[in-house]
């Protein structure tokens, strides 16, 4: 390699390393930063405990249908729980989410990382505040979550 190249390579690399998670604000180890994650499904994300699980909130005013998704602290993976529905309201309005089965992962109701419920009120509806009554993950209950969306929480 030329000079140049090497020059490249000690400049770039550790600003790739950097840009894999943004520093803003949460605690890890001693230091105060909080990781930037992506919703998987384009919903918003609210972080549930110590980084440990997220959840994300699926408004899909084309199917007229609201998701709700269980995912690990960081984003990426599926956390199977065993509730069959979530009681939520959103926008003030009560709407039991019902946990959804998937045939390609073998999950059920009551072995599942999904939960769905059909939301036609939400046409013309870009944001709306959300509360979840309680949702156990991994053997932790976490009760009345609040936070809006599309903003969710961190």
């Amino acid at each position: 390699m030329n000079g140049l190249s090497n020059l490249a390579i000690w400049v770039l690399a550790p600003l790739a390393l950097l840009a894999g998670c943004s520093d803003r604000g949460e605690e890890h180890g001693h230091s105060h930063h909080e990781h930037a994650h992506a919703a998987p499904h384009g919903g918003c994300l609210v972080m549930l405990g110590e980084h440990a699980t997220q959840l994300e909130l699926v408004a899909d005013a084309a199917s007229k249908k609201v998701f709700l998704y269980v995912l690990d602290g960081e984003a990426e993976k599926f956390i199977r729980i065993e509730q069959v529905a979530v009681a939520t309201k959103l926008g003030g309005r009560p709407v039991i989410l019902r946990a959804v089965g998937n045939l390609a992962t073998g999950e059920s109701a009551g072995d599942t990382s999904q939960f769905e419920a059909d939301a036609d009120w939400l046409v013309g509806k870009d944001r709306f505040s959300v509360e979840i009554d309680e949702i156990i993950v991994r053997g932790q209950t976490f009760s009345e979550l609040e936070f809006e969306f599309p903003e969710g929480k961190h």
